[in-house]
């Protein structure tokens, strides 16, 4: 396996991407992930880079990378807005396979990273694999909001009754993620299914105890079946919740049999009434 990290312009931005390629030239497919969001991310670090190396030794490329304002990517994360990161992660996935070799691009959604790469999807990949994803930009920021009340009152910084900070705040900070306005309201009007591509087979993968999808979740599990995309439950701890050492096995064993053929026929997708 090898491994390269530098930096790329991409929409305009230096930008630190990570490429993990097999030993030898012109992998079958090359994976752009799509990471989560601020605590989430952290989470997550370890599971992906994982995921990365697993992929390498099949012959596969992976390409990660951090969006302007987060990682070791240019600019303040405060001036960071949703649109550039949009305009970011569409540029990753068309550098990708120039970048690799690669014969074809798949893009990878984790979390929220899942509202970024569905409407990049539209613009090259082979196919769209969701990893539990947040279906809207409202729920993003709801969720936010919620592990920032927990946290102040845990370490004593607000009371349990306290009114969320107003939605016209210059900027917001989620964790010691500081985010501005701008950032907020643009992401506010991001809609997964909506912004699926049509023709592009869709792939997800929900991570849970639980035995059928959510309810609200239907409407992706029709994309995803009319798609001719697969649907499956994987019994694992949150990838994106635990900051012990934990690195979600079935959860990239599922992604990588995504990518090689390796998955079983599609199931029929249901959810709870």
């Amino acid at each position: 396996m090898r491994e390269q990290h530098g930096y790329l312009h991409l929409a305009g931005r230096p930008l630190h991407v990570g490429l993990s390629l097999p030993d030898y030239d012109h992998p079958d497919a090359v994976l752009v992930v799509c990471e989560p969001f601020g605590e989430e991310k952290r989470c997550a670090f370890r599971m992906l880079v994982r995921l990365a190396w697993q992929l390498a030794a099949l012959g596969m490329a992976t390409l990660r990378f951090d969006l302007s304002g987060t990682g070791d990517s240019s600019g303040a994360h405060g001036e960071a807005t949703w649109q550039q990161w949009q305009a970011e992660t569409t540029a990753a996935l068309q550098a990708a396979p120039g970048l690799t070799g690669a014969r074809q691009a798949v893009i990878l959604g984790a979390r929220a990273g899942a509202l970024l790469a569905a409407p990049a999807a539209a613009s090259g990949a082979a196919a769209v694999i969701l990893a539990e994803p947040i279906l809207t930009g409202e729920d993003m920021i709801t969720d936010l909001e919620r592990r920032q009340k927990i946290k102040d009152m845990m370490t004593g910084a607000a009371s349990p009754d306290a009114e969320p900070p107003a939605n016209n705040a210059a900027e917001r900070d989620f964790g010691g993620f500081v985010v501005s306005n701008a950032l907020l309201q643009q992401a506010r009007q991001a809609d997964l299914v909506a912004s699926l591509p049509a023709a592009t087979p869709i792939h997800l993968l929900r991570v849970s105890g639980a035995k059928k999808f959510p309810a609200s979740w239907q409407p992706l599990l029709d994309r995803c079946q009319a798609s001719s995309g697969t649907a499956a439950i994987i019994a694992d701890k949150p990838f994106w919740g635990q900051l012990e050492y934990y690195e979600s096995p079935l959860v990239n064993d599922a992604i990588a049999d995504l990518l090689t053929g390796r998955q079983a026929s599609p199931p029929s997708p249901t959810a709870e009434p």
